[in-house]
């Protein structure tokens, strides 16, 4: 029994630490041996463990980022006008997927993304959510629902990812309650504009 639970222990510090290098590296700049040394263990034992990066990191993208990842897909707002804010305050309690991302993004990476099976599938549930909102005559019929969906990600990344720019225009870090609140306010004030039908007077 003591052998498992050590097993287990160690197995979550590698995990602990890969998410931070995923983070701070992001995929193409995080190796295992980095992975190794900060979880203090072995390279050796780190390949045992999860054999090899990707699918470590498909580790870390399931156990790590998913409470993030299904609290996205399953909390599509029934009001339109919550559809920014609400992504923006799930994004802003997820720094370190959000600094994942940001270095995914910066790394030009071609090839296949890592996890893109599972990332493809919770994306395009988004983008059904929008459309039966559409033809359920919730949001503009007119808008391209995957420019909404864009936005919608856009708006509610970039303060995060992108700390500096938004400290140099509001001067207030994007950790800052203050500036989360005023963020949150615009979204849900733009979501009211662009993204509820109007209904017609009679």
């Amino acid at each position: 029994m003591g052998d498992i639970r050590d097993a287990k222990r160690t197995r979550q510090r590698i995990l602990n630490a890969a998410a931070r290098e995923f983070s701070s590296k992001g995929f193409d700049g995080t190796t295992m041996l980095g992975i190794s040394a900060r979880a203090k263990v072995s390279k050796q034992l780190t390949t045992h463990h999860f054999g090899t990066k990707e699918k470590l990191f498909e580790q870390v993208l399931d156990l790590k980022f998913r409470p993030l990842l299904e609290a996205q897909q399953n909390a599509t707002p029934c009001a339109p006008a919550d559809l920014f804010a609400e992504r923006f305050k799930n994004r802003a309690g997820y720094v370190d997927y959000v600094r994942f991302l940001t270095w995914e993004a910066a790394s030009g990476r071609r090839a296949a993304l890592p996890g893109h099976s599972a990332r493809k599938r919770r994306t395009a549930s988004l983008g059904e959510a929008l459309q039966g909102m559409q033809k359920a005559g919730e949001v503009p019929a007119e808008l391209d629902h995957t420019m909404i969906q864009l936005a919608i990600l856009a708006l509610a990344t970039y303060p995060v990812a992108f700390g500096q720019m938004t400290r140099l225009v509001t001067g207030h870090a994007p950790s800052d309650p203050v500036f989360q609140r005023k963020w949150y306010d615009f979204l849900h004030y733009a979501g009211e504009r662009l993204l509820t039908v109007k209904k017609r007077t009679k």
